[in-house]
């Protein structure tokens, strides 16, 4: 079914995103900078944490296994309110432009005109929290708020310095973390039972401990973040890149007057 192989491939995406909420600096370019300062690695992800919190929001790019932004999506996401996370992404599905909208627990997809004048006129559909498809793009918010995943990782993960790299032309620090996908998931507190339930399943699927790189510029902005399990390897790895911190448009929900209904997604899908 198109609907449920489109929350497979939200949740696998957003899986290998972070969810952590943070405070510090001013916000600004993601990619600028020198390379942080060498110190303890816990600490640095939690002042990571502290930036990425105090920055609030900015633009998002995920970048999926193949080097391209194909199934993937780019845009800007808001988590300045850990319990109101916004997000606002346009992907590729099946060679159709589909966009992500989420304001806290309202999930939304979207398309252009094109598939507008299929649904008469109307470019969003408002998704029920308990569809499977609603539960994906709800669970990719929630998983594109760095800060989360930056705290849990300073806190249950065993985090290493991997070294001093050159990314995008800057200098930045490399971190790893191997941990259980159940610590990960256990440090969700913002999902439900049973989405909980269904994040780990999905992680799992990919092995039960998980690896997950981190790069931190001399601003201990997140520039990039990366998460893989043990059972395919680095190289299915989605990426996710940070930048234009606190620059981030605003999101809102569609218009009612914008949205179609339930029975329109096979319409938006194609």
């Amino acid at each position: 079914m198109r609907a449920a192989r489109l929350a497979s491939t939200v949740v696998t995406a957003a899986v290998l995103l972070g969810a952590a909420t943070a405070c510090g600096s001013k916000g600004g370019d993601a990619k600028g900078g020198d390379a942080a300062p060498a110190g303890d690695p816990k600490a640095a992800l939690a002042a990571s944490a502290l930036v990425m919190q105090k920055a609030g929001n900015g633009k998002v790019t995920m970048v999926s296994p193949d080097g391209s932004t194909h199934t993937a999506g780019s845009g800007d996401a808001d988590w300045k309110d850990p319990n109101r996370t916004a997000v606002d992404l346009t992907g590729e599905v099946e060679t159709k432009k589909i966009r992500f909208r989420v304001i806290g627990t309202d999930g939304y997809l979207g398309g252009g005109d094109t598939e507008a004048a299929a649904m008469g006129g109307k470019h969003w559909i408002k998704l029920p929290a308990s569809n499977e498809l609603g539960d994906g793009v709800l669970l990719m918010s929630q998983l594109l708020d760095p800060v989360a995943q930056l705290g849990l990782a300073a806190q249950s993960g065993k985090p290493a310095k991997v070294g001093q790299e050159s990314l995008d032309g800057v200098q930045v620090t490399h971190l790893r973390v191997v941990e259980e996908a159940s610590a990960m998931v256990a440090g969700m507190p913002a999902l439900t039972a049973d989405q909980r339930t269904a994040v780990q399943k999905s992680l799992e699927q990919d092995g039960r401990t998980l690896t997950i790189d981190f790069w931190l510029n001399g601003r201990q902005e997140l520039v990039q973040y990366q998460e893989y399990g043990d059972k395919n390897g680095e190289h299915d790895a989605v990426t996710v890149k940070y930048a234009d911190l606190g620059k981030a448009a605003k999101i809102d929900a569609p218009a009612a007057t914008d949205l179609g209904s339930e029975t329109d997604l096979l319409k938006l899908l194609g």
